[in-house]
């Protein structure tokens, strides 16, 4: 497929094109690659990011179990706010 991309930044696109030719491919391979890379990572960083919230979704089950209602995770999230508006 061939393709036409605007606004690339000129000393990005020469450092591509300088690293394929030291590796010995073409600069649309090593386009695709880059491409493939960049969209994995953020698929990657989506993942860890529910990971987080589903660890601290259970971390505040925890809490509320021991603390049998005596504990409210948004009284918390307030107070912590409120802290740091003060500061």
């Amino acid at each position: 497929m061939s393709v036409s991309i605007k606004d690339v930044e000129e000393s990005a696109f020469r450092n591509l094109k300088a690293e394929a030719v030291r590796r010995g491919i073409k600069v649309g391979d090593a386009a695709t690659e880059a491409f493939r890379m960049w969209v994995a990572s953020k698929r990657q960083s989506k993942l860890r990011d529910k990971e987080m919230m589903l660890k601290a979704a259970k971390n505040m089950d925890k809490l509320r179990l021991e603390y049998k209602g005596e504990w409210s995770g948004v009284a918390e999230i307030r107070k912590w706010r409120d802290q740091r508006r003060r500061s």
